[in-house]
């Protein structure tokens, strides 16, 4: 659950942010007792704060918002739980998939570069918009603008369905010259491209592209980005728990 969206959907203050922040924590945690006092001393309010936060977030009260906030926990989970990566990678590598979650979080700072080439553009610039949706900033524009790009560390994301075109490959050169991680997502794991990244996940997809011949490369990458997006989300919201309050996400 994204408590960020949340404060600013519902125009939360610091208060009320923090108390929405340990209750969604006791949550996570699989706490099944989340007793009202608890959360008060936790956030360091009153009891009285906390229920007028279940009145301002649509619930009757206390319980009805405990209830509702575990209900739509528990099908976020059941939803990324439900795709079957067997039916969209070659190879399920879940240390890969954490792999990636874990450097998209540690470069939510900086510029994140996205490069695809045709129809890859489609998924290259989705990740972007996605990403910007989290106000990550990531970068899907011309591989030509990407070579221009100053040496700094940072993170380039790849998108070849063969893994073996030539101006892709010059950038992922050029990145990792730049000293970025590289990651590529392709359907063939022994292609140039996968073995020069970081890490790369395969894609199960169909044949060449043609206007008779149904190609999944592009749809399984969205739908890979979406449970990879997921465990980002994860690390995003405990980071928000655990930080201290950005009053200017809120203006």
């Amino acid at each position: 659950m994204n408590l960020i969206d949340l404060s600013k959907r519902y125009l939360l203050n610091e208060t009320e942010h923090r108390v929405l922040s340990c209750i969604l924590s006791e949550i996570e945690n699989g706490n099944t007792k989340i007793n009202i006092r608890s959360v008060a001393q936790q956030s360091y309010v009153s009891t009285t704060t906390v229920i007028k936060l279940a009145k301002k977030l649509g619930y009757q009260g206390y319980s009805d918002m405990i209830y509702s906030l575990k209900r739509r926990v528990e099908e976020e989970r059941n939803t990324s739980a439900g795709i079957d990566l067997s039916s969209i990678l070659k190879d399920v590598d879940l240390p890969v998939i954490d792999a990636f979650a874990k450097e998209l979080f540690n470069q939510r700072n900086n510029c994140i570069y996205i490069v695809g080439l045709g129809f890859s553009t489609i998924a290259s610039s989705y990740l972007m918009r996605r990403l910007a949706t989290l106000n990550i900033l990531a970068y899907d524009g011309s591989p030509v603008d990407m070579m221009r790009r100053s040496n700094t560390p940072g993170m380039t994301i790849i998108l070849s369905k063969s893994g073996e075109t030539q101006d892709l490959i010059d950038i992922a050169v050029h990145a990792k010259n730049m000293k970025h991680k590289l990651f590529t997502i392709t359907s063939h794991g022994e292609s140039t491209l996968a073995k020069m990244s970081d890490h790369y996940l395969t894609i199960h997809t169909g044949g060449p592209v043609a206007y008779n011949v149904p190609d999944f490369f592009i749809g399984r990458t969205i739908i890979l980005f979406e449970y990879i997006l997921s465990k980002l989300v994860v690390d995003l919201e405990r980071e928000a728990v655990h930080e201290p309050f950005d009053k200017e996400i809120f203006q």
